[in-house]
């Protein structure tokens, strides 16, 4: 099933929610939709599901207008963020519920007993909801979600209330289900690692507007704008002047150092421009085509990780270094080194992102 929103705009009171959002989900595609709290993620879920219905523009699967059309004859899948489990029923119980309003259900027994194998809790059908951790409380809320077949999965930051071990081990689950299944996939999440390690593509939204759609490399590495370069991983952004063009490659002028960066397009001399570099791409005391010299301002350590804080050229940059690495401490000098193709020239934002609303 495609889904296609075309022009949405949807506003609660004087506070607009979405405005003029266009996505459209391929058939049996895993889509992520990140952004910060009160952008309007899970309004867009719930305007596919049926909850909600626009202000303006239109809502397709498979080119057909579902304006109008009851949640339940919509044929999606809901997965909560608090599960929802029904407290009195068994596991068995909760998932048969998911057949009640399906069109044909078949034989009960042996569907709920295929989900309850395809989530991993096979034998667990007489158990209570408060018998169950939390990750299988969240796996029957997604075979009970699967069980009428739905053609349209949406999971509403369905890993959020989980620790984090159990968060990457539920992720790459889900991700596995739903390539087996083939089924069409909405994943809102705040948490922009889970959407990168999930997704065939990302749509990274700000407040009411979606500011890029692309595989995960595409946005982390060639953002659209400075919003998404701050907002998806860890990066160093840095302003500078363009004082020289040389073949593909720009000199830029940051604070008082001249640093060399690979340009894809024309840019004129003179224009002031955003540079994204990420922490992983920069090399600490090593021959590179561009040199920074900084400080070290601060060491964060972080198991197989080391996050070093440099003063360098007016800025602070991140670099991500090997925890076994002991020689770095607070207050050494080190050299920054980089080649041009480690720099990525941000296109010009098209807009400021608003302060977030409340959860919309």
């Amino acid at each position: 099933m495609r889904v296609t929103l075309k022009e949405i705009t949807k506003r609660f009171g004087m506070t607009v929610a979405l405005e003029g959002i266009s996505l459209e989900i391929t058939e049996g595609e895993l889509m992520a939709l990140v952004g910060p709290s009160g952008c309007g993620k899970t309004t867009i879920l719930r305007l596919i599901a049926g909850f909600e219905t626009p202000d303006s523009g239109d809502i397709l699967f498979d080119g057909q207008s579902v304006l109008g059309v009851l949640p339940e004859r919509r044929g999606v899948g809901l997965v909560f963020q608090n599960y929802a489990l029904f407290p009195h029923m068994n596991v068995f119980q909760n998932v048969a519920y998911g057949l009640k309003f399906a069109r044909s259900s078949g034989n009960v027994r042996d569907r709920v007993r295929a989900l309850l194998e395809l989530v991993g809790l096979e034998g667990l059908e007489q158990r209570m909801p408060s018998e169950l951790s939390a990750g299988q409380q969240q796996r029957v809320a997604l075979a009970r979600a699967l069980a009428p077949n739905p053609k349209i999965l949406l999971l509403d930051e369905p890993l959020s209330a989980l620790d984090a071990k159990l968060r990457e081990r539920l992720r790459i689950e889900i991700k596995k289900i739903q390539k087996a299944l083939k089924i069409t996939t909405l994943y809102v999440t705040h948490d922009q690692e889970e959407a990168l390690a999930v997704a065939d593509r990302v749509a990274v939204m700000s407040i009411a507007h979606i500011e890029q759609i692309g595989t995960p490399q595409e946005v982390y590495h060639t953002p659209a704008t400075e919003f998404v370069a701050r907002f998806i991983g860890r990066g160093n952004l840095l302003t500078g002047r363009v004082a020289q063009r040389d073949g593909e490659s720009v000199v830029l002028a940051v604070g008082e150092s001249a640093i060399r960066a690979h340009a894809a397009h024309e840019i004129e001399i003179g224009r002031l421009v955003t540079v994204l570099m990420r922490p992983e791409r920069i090399r600490l005391n090593q021959p590179a085509e561009n040199i920074l010299l900084g400080k070290i301002t601060e060491v964060e350590f972080a198991g197989d990780t080391l996050w070093v804080h440099v003063e360098a050229a007016g800025n602070t940059l991140i670099v991500k270094a090997n925890a076994l690495d002991s020689s770095l401490h607070e207050g050494d000098v080190v050299q920054l080194g980089f080649a041009a193709s480690d720099l990525y020239i941000l296109p010009s934002d098209r807009r400021s992102p608003p302060t977030p609303s409340p959860e919309l």
